[in-house]
């Protein structure tokens, strides 16, 4: 038989209370935390699933903040766009204003003078800066004031042409704003030229009434989307070419079909003007209006100007009590280019606010497996640890008697 040392009992007994104390501190410790697995080695399998569903939380939640990041951004920009676009129909009331031969040079230099304050401060929209100091026209060069004003109707981008997209979703990105080049910059513009009509026995290739030009300063191509003649021999281009070749000498204007089967007209002097016959083309595009049953306005695209400048040009003219006709058009489409931006936002601000949805009720989701995985289940610790407890108690109790105890008891 074996005997057992007083030494072994009290290490044997010591041992049994540590492992006691550890399930009950474990155990607090759960239920100070709210969480079932507090290290790898208390559920291995449920420790990896919960370190896979953080790191997807973590990703979802990135998304969330670039959401918002992208909404408050956007959301600036299209207040500013708002007022861009009141201010350019302002402008736009004011030239149609000041183009009216009925007015008083006072009455043009006074409508000038408000067209100079409406640029000052359009110049000012176009360097607003978001809540975190940041331009939101400067592109990638947020930190970089977009626009500088260096001389009298000179106006400098000094951004670049670059557009921040943010990640909102695993296969979807946003562009929380719009470079300033494309917006202020970049903008089109029109000049004009006139077809009038001229006597019938001059051109036989068209009825009531033929045309001809006889002038024009277009820089670039255009398509006009027809003819306003009512012949079906105007159908024909090369019918058409003849008749302007015609009398060529007297207009200075040369026409030719070319491959694609359209119209060239070519001004001495001046670059061609493409005629599209029986296509359609928008007032923008080409064709711009009918002004009388004999003369057609023809728009033609011209280099792109600086919308600051177009502003500056028309109270230089205003101020000069001189005709301001091709600036009305251009303002048109710098409103028109500044409402593309507009919608183009809204429907940015639209499909973000859709993804914050998806992303919330997904961010939800993994919470709730999270849950499933690592929370507690209160009722069952606290009723594990009242029995912890007692246990550790017994133990205690059960070591302090038998340290007690002696031969010199029995005796």
């Amino acid at each position: 038989m074996s005997r057992i040392s007083t030494s072994m009992i009290t290490q044997r007994a010591i041992d049994a209370m540590l492992r006691q104390q550890n399930k009950v501190s474990n155990t607090q410790q759960q239920l100070s935390t709210g969480r079932r697995v507090l290290a790898p080695s208390d559920d291995p399998a449920s420790a990896s699933r919960v370190l896979g569903l953080n790191r997807a939380l973590e990703t979802v939640q990135q998304y969330q903040s670039n959401i918002n990041r992208a909404q408050s951004r956007l959301e600036t920009e299209e207040g500013v766009l708002n007022g861009v676009t009141n201010l350019l129909q302002r402008v736009s009331e004011l030239a149609v204003q000041g183009n009216n031969d009925t007015l008083s040079a006072t009455d043009t230099k006074a409508i000038a003078a408000e067209v100079r304050q409406l640029l000052a401060q359009l110049y000012s929209m176009a360097n607003t800066q978001d809540s975190n100091g940041e331009y939101i026209f400067a592109g990638y060069q947020s930190g970089t004031k977009p626009f500088t004003n260096p001389a009298v109707g000179s106006y400098v981008y000094n951004g670049d042409l670059g557009e921040r997209q943010l990640q909102i979703s695993p296969d979807r990105q946003v562009a929380d704003g719009d470079n300033g080049f494309a917006l202020f910059v970049n903008v089109a513009t029109a000049a004009f030229a006139q077809i009038t009509a001229v006597d019938a026995t001059d051109f036989t290739a068209v009825a009531d009434g033929d045309i001809t030009i006889d002038g024009g300063n277009g820089n670039g191509p255009v398509s006009i989307g027809s003819i306003p003649a009512a012949a079906d021999a105007a159908e024909r281009a090369q019918q058409l070419a003849d008749a302007v070749n015609a009398v060529s000498e007297r207009t200075g204007v040369r026409a030719a079909v070319n491959d694609s089967g359209l119209l060239e007209l070519n001004v001495v002097g001046g670059s061609g003007i493409s005629v599209a016959l029986g296509t359609d083309a928008g007032p923008r595009s080409g064709l711009s209006a009918v002004t009388t049953p004999t003369t057609v306005a023809v728009a033609t695209a011209t280099t792109p100007r600086n919308v600051f400048e177009t502003l500056h040009q028309l109270v230089t003219e205003l101020e000069s009590d001189r005709p301001v006709d091709r600036y009305i058009d251009d303002v048109h489409l710098a409103l028109d280019s500044v409402i593309n931006t507009r919608t183009s936002v809204g429907g940015r601000l639209n499909s973000i606010d859709e993804q914050h949805e998806v992303n919330a009720d997904l961010e939800l989701s993994l919470e709730s497996h999270r849950s499933v995985e690592e929370d507690l289940d209160f009722a069952e610790a606290i009723a594990r640890y009242e029995r912890q407890m007692t246990a550790l108690q017994a133990a205690q109790q059960s070591y302090v008697r038998i340290k007690g105890l002696s031969l010199f008891d029995y005796l």
